[in-house]
């Protein structure tokens, strides 16, 4: 990854959540949710496994939960089926603020001390002249990035902090690496996530470029469709995955509708499918992003168990015949590999044209 990149564009959101247990309460989680969310559902979930553990309504635009916790856990704020901030939920007093930092309990202010070295690194990186004379430097600060999280999990390989930055960077590694890593430290096998990973590393072999699609079937209001009734066809599809939380997903937006303007009138068709997304809140993405072409609605897991996908947006250009002719691209990357696959479908300017 772009070390300049990621120091431009990086969010570290924190937070808390717990395993709530029978017994007296001896956790509070306090979240100024806002008035735009007044008497809606606030959930605690487990980041790990998605599990429920607390809910509440927000009253006056705060959700304030409490209950019990055995061992702290790595846990996420949903706020009317909207993802909020990851924490850890430990015993203790924890407020989240609007920016998602969580305070309060032993564990959260440690967390917030690897953002804070983080954040410190971040900011200096970004004041720095882009010229030759922060080359060094440059370089020295990115090394001392990468070393927080290394940090942050060797301080911490048994508890949540540990975990949640492994994970951070487990979506980056191939399957090797990760079954190392997990050999290296046997509780990352207790993940669900981290299983998860695995299984998602095998299915995304299976559906490397090169090999033919994987059909699936989503129903939605009614009506089933399948993959396989727009790939395979006899068309070049591009098939993008994706949700309407997703920032990047809504960034690609731009580069789809170029790509559909040029070279949807030569044949070209593309194919949202909304995933881990509320249907509700991807209609109204569409509609605001004015995007002009379908999406599959509610697909939520099926094709990104299918396909191995751990990152969106994922969007997948299939050829006629349903092959995966590239995987994973954006951007320019992403439109000179579509301008590539339709210069390769059309005729040699000297071939002779057959009559219909």
């Amino acid at each position: 990854m772009n070390f300049k990149t990621l120091i431009s564009t990086a969010v570290f959101a924190l937070g808390l959540g717990a395993c709530a247990t029978a017994g007296a309460p001896d956790y509070t989680v306090t979240f100024p949710a806002g008035e735009d969310f007044e008497d809606t559902m606030c959930y605690i979930l487990d980041y790990d496994s998605g599990a429920k553990i607390d809910s509440v309504l927000v009253t006056d635009g705060v959700a304030k939960l409490s209950g019990s916790v055995k061992d702290p856990v790595l846990a996420r704020l949903i706020i009317d089926g909207n993802r909020g901030p990851v924490f850890i939920l430990e015993k203790g007093d924890i407020a989240i603020n609007e920016k998602g930092d969580a305070t309060g309990t032993a564990l959260n202010e440690r967390m917030n001390s690897y953002g804070e070295k983080l954040a410190s690194i971040m900011a200096e990186a970004n004041s720095l002249p882009e010229d030759s004379s922060s080359i060094a430097r440059m370089a020295e600060l990115e090394r001392a990035y990468y070393a927080v999280p290394e940090q942050a999990m060797n301080d911490n390989p048994y508890n949540p902090i540990g975990l949640y930055f492994f994970l951070q960077q487990a979506y980056e590694m191939n399957l090797a690496e990760l079954d190392a890593a997990v050999a290296a430290n046997p509780m990352l096998a207790k993940s669900k996530r981290v299983a998860a990973l695995r299984t998602a590393l095998l299915a995304e072999s299976e559906t490397s470029e090169g090999k033919k699609f994987k059909d699936f079937a989503v129903t939605y209001d009614g009506k089933t469709e399948r993959l396989s009734d727009y790939v395979g066809k006899g068309k070049y599809v591009l098939v993008d995955f994706w949700a309407s939380w997703c920032g990047p997903c809504m960034r690609e937006i731009a580069t789809l509708k170029k790509i559909c303007e040029e070279f949807g009138p030569k044949g070209l068709e593309i194919l949202g499918v909304a995933v881990w997304d509320e249907p509700a809140n991807t209609l109204k993405a569409i509609e605001q992003q004015q995007i002009p072409w379908h999406s599959i609605i509610d697909a939520q897991t099926i094709p990104t168990d299918l396909y191995g996908i751990s990152g969106i947006p994922c969007i997948i250009l299939f050829g006629p015949d349903g092959t995966i002719l590239s995987r994973g691209l954006q951007g320019q990357n992403l439109v000179n590999a579509v301008a590539a696959a339709m210069a390769a479908a059309e005729p040699a300017a000297d071939s002779p044209v057959q009559a219909e």
